[in-house]
């Protein structure tokens, strides 16, 4: 029931946002800028005050100076700048092109959160930003705009970097306060500010609402602010904050083509590929880079440093050893053994248990948004966009990097033996570690299964296939890179092929020689072999 609520939550708030160009163009018409901006987030901040309320008094929020200032920031900069230029772009220009445009704001938060929260500004952003600049441009048709003299799409342009900046400054402590606690106070908050801005500017602040102008004012402020942030605010809660972002994601098309309809706008070529452009920027970056960009090989795990030359007895970083496997394998009784052998602990789901007792908020999160049928590669392309648009990370992702602080944290100056967690990834900067794989023939693995879970062999093989693929597709959306890819691990061996206990005994051996053997041993090219291999290379042709 869950599911298919937070489905209709999403469709209308898709509706409701993707007619606010509409609505704000046909409201524009009888309220100035400030005017209309001003009432539609006052009723806007009303609507979202209780679901905020009732977030402070679950969470235990309590907002002190510092966090009314912050709030205050926010709505200064959102309401005061961005949503004023917008109404004013939208007046001026096209309601449909202003869409597109102000879509593109996921760019520029990229921008802002390199300068103010840090985040890497990476290729794969880079490839973001020079794809959206080119489908802006091809939407805002410079020459057109010479031309014509009429700059509504630059202010929407502006618009949609402030309101990057407000997207930004959202990410600083959404942790603490939640969407509903920030989206409320800042609404009321710009709406406090504003109302001295109407009242220094002389604007009418109820002036001009009569019977045939109430209705697009109710449109914009009951159903555009009021209830599409409700909506979305609902399939938040219900769907989690990545398939709740699927409405922004076709909002300019829902905008671009109710505008044909309801105000007559023709869709031009431009608009069409401007839009392509920029929804591939935001989307499509990642494969981008891979094919523009193959410095390692497909699958590889970038950035790893745990080479043999690194590898030494060191008491500040002493021997972690991480075995990734195939469902059936033997796998975890295998770490069990080498870390006996070892004397050193021992972990596998106990990290998870350890992840959702620091993070049980977003542990439990996790596990209701975990079922995802989208694969792999279109999860993490579509939760990256969710992220850059509204500041938000994927459960999964959250999962990830909170499961990746508890790893961190038990390997620091600590020898243990860690199966599965990626942790062969998380661990791939930190030197001796010693990453191991370990498959086995498949008729082996499901006699095993079958013994375990006392299951025939049809259901104990689709069981080892299941679970392998969500292993390989988790891989890759958290890394990047393939499960089971050799290059990625220091060995690689059949347990079907040496049975438990002498796997365990290889295991140990290879990181036992891994400690001892010399850098030289590892490059033994020294300058006589070197002389030698040239004087008796054979010549060409």
């Amino acid at each position: 029931m869950s599911s298919k609520l937070g489905t209709i939550c999403i469709v209308l708030t898709a509706i409701a946002f993707g007619t606010m160009e509409i609505s704000l163009k046909i409201a524009g018409t009888a309220f100035t800028p400030f005017q209309l901006t001003f009432l539609r987030f006052l009723v806007g901040g009303l609507l979202l005050m209780p679901l905020a309320l009732r977030d402070m008094k679950k969470r235990h929020i309590h907002l002190n100076r510092s966090d009314i200032a912050y709030l205050a920031v926010l709505g200064l900069v959102n309401i005061c700048f961005s949503m004023i230029l917008f109404q004013i772009g939208v007046n001026m220009a096209n309601a449909g092109l202003a869409a597109i445009v102000f879509s593109s704001n996921p760019v520029f938060v990229m921008i802002f959160s390199y300068f103010i929260i840090h985040e890497a500004f990476t290729r794969k952003k880079a490839i973001t930003l020079v794809l959206s600049i080119v489908g802006l441009i091809i939407v805002a048709n410079p020459v057109a705009i010479i031309e014509s003299g009429n700059f509504g799409l630059l202010v929407s342009a502006a618009a949609a970097v402030s309101f990057a900046l407000y997207t930004t400054l959202g990410k600083l402590r959404i942790a603490k306060l939640g969407g509903n606690v920030e989206n409320a106070f800042s609404f009321l908050l710009g709406c406090f500010f504003l109302f001295f801005i109407l009242l220094f500017h002389g604007d009418p602040i109820l002036g001009g609402i009569n019977s045939s102008t109430i209705w697009p004012l109710i449109y914009c402020s009951l159903v555009v602010t009021g209830f599409g942030y409700l909506c979305f605010m609902k399939a938040i809660e219900l769907t989690g904050p990545s398939n709740a972002s699927f409405a922004f994601f076709i909002k300019p098309v829902i905008a671009l083509i109710l505008s044909a309809i309801i105000l007559s706008e023709p869709i031009t070529m431009n608009a069409v590929i401007g839009l392509v452009l920029i929804l591939l920027g935001c989307t499509m970056a990642g494969p981008i880079e891979h094919l523009l960009f193959r410095h390692h090989a497909v699958g590889e795990i970038e950035g790893r440093k745990n080479h043999p030359a690194w590898i030494r007895e060191d008491a500040e970083c002493p021997l972690v050893i991480t075995i990734s496997r195939e469902f059936g394998s033997g796998g975890r009784n295998i770490g069990k053994l080498v870390a006996r052998k070892l004397g050193v602990p021992y972990y596998d789901t106990a990290i998870l248990n350890m992840t959702r007792k620091e993070h049980p908020q977003t542990f439990e999160a996790w596990r209701r948004e975990k079922d995802n049928h989208l694969g792999p590669l279109l999860a993490k392309v579509y939760d990256d966009y969710v992220h850059y648009s509204t500041g938000y990370e994927s459960k999964r992702q959250e999962m990830f990097n909170d499961e990746s602080d508890v790893i961190r944290e038990l390997t620091n100056g600590k020898s243990c033996v860690i199966v599965g967690r990626l942790a062969n990834y998380i661990l791939r900067k930190r030197p001796n570690t010693f990453n191991v794989f370990i498959s086995s023939d498949p008729d082996w693995a499901v006699q095993r299964i079958m013994l375990r879970e006392h299951v025939d062999a049809d259901t104990a093989m689709k069981i080892r296939n299941r679970v392998n693929k969500e292993r390989r597709d988790h891989c890759m959306y958290c890394t990047d890179s393939y499960w089971g890819y050799g290059a990625n691990y220091d060995m690689s061996l059949k347990s079907s092929d040496y049975g438990v206990v002498k796997t365990a005994d290889l295991i140990l051996a290879a990181a036992q020689h891994r400690l001892t053997i010399s850098k030289d041993e590892l490059n033994p090219v020294t300058k006589d072999n070197a002389r030698d291999e040239k004087t008796t290379a054979v010549p060409e042709d």
